[in-house]
């Protein structure tokens, strides 16, 4: 889904707070608002509230960084969105098997892709053990593999 910045600017009434974000009533309808954390503690909403919110509108609220109430206009910094690859080790399945090999595992299947590890079903001596391997190829756990694991049943 493609990120749209869509800057929209809404006058109303707070309706509902709940810690940094809140209903908002305007003309056009009800909005949720997000205001951050350090959001919330530069500005102090209650029910009841007129305020004016900027901010980028996300499909389910608006990510508020200007609010206007009782003719104080506080600006609220957003973080940066961290853009493109996730710094860190490269993952490398070709890697994570040769890892397995080299201790004496026959590899069974595919490596499977998990957010931190590989997941590799293999055998040694006849035993299935499923082996955890880091994105450096260093094998963090070897575990007994079941050969009723529904994970693994396609392959023992």
């Amino acid at each position: 889904m493609p990120h749209h910045h869509v800057r929209q600017r809404a006058a109303g009434t707070v309706d509902h707070v709940f810690a940094h974000r809140f209903t908002l009533r305007s003309p056009s309808g009800v909005m949720l608002v997000d205001l951050t954390p350090e959001g919330r503690d530069l500005i102090k909403l209650k029910p009841g509230d007129e305020i004016t919110v900027e901010g980028e509108m996300k499909p389910s609220e608006l990510k508020a960084d200007r609010v206007t109430h009782s003719g104080r206009t506080v600006e609220i910094a957003r973080k940066p969105k961290h853009e493109g690859p996730h710094p860190g080790p490269r993952a490398d399945a070709e890697q994570a098997l040769k890892a397995v090999r080299d201790v004496g595992y026959e590899p069974l299947a595919e490596a499977r892709r998990k957010p931190k590890h590989f997941e590799i079903l293999a055998r040694r001596d006849r035993e299935l053990s499923e082996l955890h391997v880091e994105l450096d190829g260093r094998i963090r756990k070897v575990k007994p593999g079941a050969s009723d694991d529904p994970k693994w049943t396609l392959f023992a």
